[in-house]
């Protein structure tokens, strides 16, 4: 600390010696913004240098090589830390929609797409990030690939792969598409930025003293476990399933059904998926 003037007074030294604690602190904060790229602009600099001495061809591939390695180096942290900061931020998101078997009886809830944007963009563009969706359609199956992009440069992206449903009565073969599409784009962009779903609280709405009828959508559930697990596609989810719990399936369900709800506990509880 600064000594004293014996010949201020007292007030006048404390102004001094606190004006120069907000300079050391203003100053701190400003040499900690350009350290965050200093090794960015320390390659630029070397190349600056190159070019001014008449650097050879072969010196400046390495040093223009350098910099697209520590600038990509740069991108990447500052997306952890974006992401990081993003997910502590993210609630979870309610699950909505309800989807109303033949008999107009509620079949299973899950979130809409534009509603988890509506709740998360605002946070998405507070830390940086921004994103892209692309889809593609196969014979018997659809595909979604999420990118999440950050302002710094550096993306990331999750894909998801779902089998087309059955026709229905209600639903014509391009509203199968649409609906299996949709389900993909959902979970690619949920997996890409670590968005969690929950589901909604039905203790309010129900009658006391009656027993909760069980809405949860196992196969939505199924298709999540079996895809952190590498099935990815069609083929490789079956051949997932398979190998953990001991079945022979020759297609992935399509439905929710207590059949599936089957399917999921035995998955979940297979003892090869718990010694993991």
């Amino acid at each position: 600390m600064k000594k004293t003037d014996k010949s201020l007074t007292k007030t006048e030294n404390m102004v001094i010696e606190g004006n120069l604690v907000e300079e050391k602190k203003t100053k701190t904060k400003a040499i900690a913004k350009i350290e965050s790229k200093a090794v960015v602009f320390s390659a630029e600099n070397l190349i600056s240098q190159a070019i001014s001495t008449g650097a050879s061809v072969d010196t400046m591939e390495r040093l223009l090589a350098m910099r697209k390695e520590l600038k990509a180096e740069f991108a990447k942290e500052q997306f952890d830390k974006a992401m990081a900061a993003f997910q502590s931020e993210c609630p979870v998101i309610k699950k909505t929609k309800t989807i109303k078997t033949e008999s107009g009886k509620d079949a299973y809830s899950y979130a809409p797409l534009e509603s988890i944007v509506v709740q998360v963009k605002p946070l998405l563009e507070r830390n940086g990030f921004s994103y892209s969706i692309q889809t593609e359609t196969g014979e018997n199956k659809v595909k979604a690939t999420c990118l999440a992009k950050h302002k710094d440069g550096h993306s990331e992206p999750s894909s998801m792969e779902v089998p087309l449903g059955n026709k229905t009565k209600i639903m014509s073969d391009s509203q199968v598409t649409a609906a299996a599409l949709t389900f993909a784009k959902r979970y690619a962009f949920c997996n890409v930025f670590g968005i969690l779903t929950g589901d909604e609280d039905n203790e309010a709405i129900l009658p006391k003293n009656k027993e909760s009828k069980d809405t949860t959508n196992y196969l939505d559930k199924l298709k999540m476990m079996v895809y952190k697990k590498g099935g990815k596609t069609a083929e490789t989810a079956i051949k997932v399933f398979n190998d953990i719990t001991g079945y022979n399936i020759k297609e992935f369900p399509t439905e929710n059904s207590p059949e599936v709800k089957e399917m999921y506990e035995s998955f979940v509880g297979s003892p090869k998926l718990m010694e993991e």
